[in-house]
């Protein structure tokens, strides 16, 4: 059996819009065993029972059997990209196939969501595409015609996002009609980045910016609770992501794309 998570970028708006990434977590189940092993390359992240999955798994399902794992992941952890939940679906769903009886959908939403109480961010990974949260509930969102990249600092500031952004967010319906136009002017008046992040990091924050609209960009924004930031082009402009490494060597630049795939479950 396999499990397949996605990560998920959400941003600081309210309401919310967030989107599943290609990027993600996956869990190879094995045999059982006498007792949980867990094998990764994360020299940070446990081995045994103490490891997250396995952990949600057995607060969600007490006593299941041991078995082996294997864990491999492209989901950097402490970066916005919602590592922590993409390990917490996976333990959830783990606990749902390992149990005495699978979990219904609305039962994997509340069990997960009393570890990451973040319900769109959660539907997000779940069915994958994009989401956004609206008075009436969440509702899917249209982000095609965009291409994009994720730029990871190498030094990571103690505290990158502050608890809210310091300006009044936008309409969400405004804000997405701007990035679906390209509208960089509209977005730097309405949803600047150094509203996002704090004053301590936002002078790296702000070469970042300054890099992606010599590149051909309109806009980067925190992912989540950052560092990460992601940065935004029009799908027309050439080469956008090999012009944003040149320009920004102080940090990782990956491509990032929306993943239409959510959280997939397969047995042999």
């Amino acid at each position: 059996m396999e499990i397949w998570v996605p990560g998920t970028v959400t941003s600081l708006v309210q309401p919310a819009f967030a989107f599943a990434i290609d990027r993600g977590l996956r869990v190879a189940v094995g045999p059982a065993w006498y007792e949980w092993e867990v094998a990764h390359d994360d020299p940070t992240l446990p081995h045994d029972e103490s490891n997250l999955i396995v952990a949600v798994a057995q607060s969600v399902v007490p006593g299941l059997e041991p078995h082996q794992l294997t864990v491999t992941s492209s989901l950097p952890t402490g970066m916005g990209l919602g590592s922590s939940l993409a390990a917490t679906l996976a333990g959830v769903s783990l606990a749902s196939a390992l149990g005495a009886a699978p979990l219904a959908e609305h039962d994997l939403i509340a069990q997960t969501a009393f570890f990451e109480p973040d319900e769109l961010a959660i539907r997000t990974a779940l069915l994958g595409g994009g989401r956004q949260l609206t008075a009436s509930g969440v509702a899917p969102l249209d982000i095609t015609g965009l291409q994009g990249a994720v730029y990871l600092p190498t030094q990571v500031p103690a505290v990158a996002v502050p608890a809210r952004p310091t300006v009044a967010p936008p309409a969400i319906a405004d804000l997405l009609d701007a990035m679906q136009a390209g509208d960089g002017g509209w977005l730097r008046a309405h949803f600047p980045l150094e509203a996002q992040v704090t004053p301590s990091y936002y002078p790296h924050a702000e070469m970042v910016s300054r890099a992606v609209l010599a590149t051909g960009g309109f806009t980067c924004f925190a992912a989540g609770n950052g560092p990460a930031l992601i940065c935004l082009a029009k799908a027309t402009v050439p080469d956008f992501l090999l012009r944003l490494r040149e320009q920004l060597t102080a940090g990782t630049v990956l491509p990032l794309t929306v993943s239409a795939q959510g959280l997939s479950v397969t047995t042999d």
